[in-house]
Formats: C-alpha cells, structure tokens, sequence
C-alpha cells in the first residue's frame, strides 16, 4: 500500500531580477542602444546617491533625501531594475510620511544598488553608432510617445529617458529644443517639458 505524501510547500516564486534587460529595451521601443546608454549614465550619475541619501539625512534635510529618493526611483524605473525600484519607493514613502524605519529603508537601499552596481560594472555598455536609418521618424515618434505618456503621469523615469535619448531628442527638437526640454526637466516642471514638444509638432 503507498502512501502519498502531498507537497507540504508551494513551489518558490523566483525573485525579481537586479536587473531586467528585456523588459529595458521593450521599454525604449526596442531601441537597445537608448537602454545601454541608460545604463552608462546611471552607473555614472547613481553611484553615490545612497551616500548622498544618508548626507542629507544626517543634515536634517529631509526635502532633499526625499526628493534624490524620489529620482533614484525613477532612474530605477528606467533601467527596470526592480528591487531597487521598491526599495526606492519604500524610502521615499517612509520620509514623506515620517513612519517606518528610515536607516533599515536606506540599507535595503544600499544593499539594492550596490547589487545593480555590481551588475552594470560587469557589463559592456559601450555604444557603437549605429549606422544612419531612413526614415528615423518611426524611432523618433516612439520615443515621444513614451515620454509624452510618462510625463502626462508625472513619471520621474522620464528625466533618464531625456537624457538617454539625447541625439533622438535633437534631431526631433532642434538642439535649442532639446536645451529647453533638458532644462524643464532638471526643474521637474512637466507642464512646461510637454509644451515643449508641442511646439515641436
């Protein structure tokens, strides 16, 4: 007689990755170029912004580690790094609210970027130009349309798509253009990012 032994567990859900490359590229249009040149400058621009995070917190400014919380969130967005991305919105979440366990939230933080860090600093994210396409309307469109979207929902990932996408930008907006859109979005002034690329249209 056999006795079934039933699974006494669920299988494990796997965790998210450091880094997802696919849902990256499928998120600037499967322009792969944009996403490594995402990559290049986050891992230059984010290094130091849990440091940043702890010096602002340790001059009782809480505004301003609110705020770089609130952009490394967005930044992680853009990469699709998403533990990091969680661990950014529960910072920036239990300093705008004021509960929570702030220095357990900055060290998951930490621990998060350092991991995505490591990830990026394994990689190759040199960009070779790509030969010139004609038309480029297609790809420029695609871009405007996934920054006129995340700028109608005040998406901070759109400050990194601006930045990634400078030579598409360009050429779509004129380089005064683009200084104008580049320096909206330094300001986090969204209104005036998308009148911008009205007046492009």
């Amino acid at each position: 007689m056999s006795v079934h032994n039933p699974d006494p567990s669920p299988p494990a859900v796997p965790a998210a990755p450091v880094l997802d490359i696919e849902a990256g590229v499928e998120r600037l249009m499967g322009e792969r170029g944009i996403y490594l040149r995402a990559l290049a400058r986050f891992r230059s621009s984010y290094r130091d912004s849990a440091g940043a995070i702890r010096r602002a917190l340790d001059a009782d400014d809480s505004g301003l580690a609110h705020r770089l919380a609130h952009t490394l969130k967005g930044a992680a967005g853009m990469i699709e790094a998403p533990r990091l991305h969680v661990a950014a919105l529960v910072l920036e979440s239990t300093l705008r609210d004021g509960s929570g366990d702030t220095g357990l939230a900055l060290a998951r933080l930490d621990s998060a970027l350092a991991e995505v860090l490591c990830e990026l600093d394994g990689m190759n994210l040199l960009v070779d130009a790509p030969p010139r396409r004609a038309p480029v309307a297609p790809v420029q469109n695609g871009i405007i349309a996934s920054l006129r979207a995340m700028l109608d929902i005040g998406d901070g990932a759109a400050v990194e798509l601006v930045a990634a996408a400078r030579s598409e930008l360009s050429e779509h907006l004129g380089q005064r253009g683009y200084e104008e859109l580049s320096a909206a979005m330094e300001q986090f002034d969204y209104e005036l990012a998308l009148a911008v690329l009205e007046r492009a249209d």
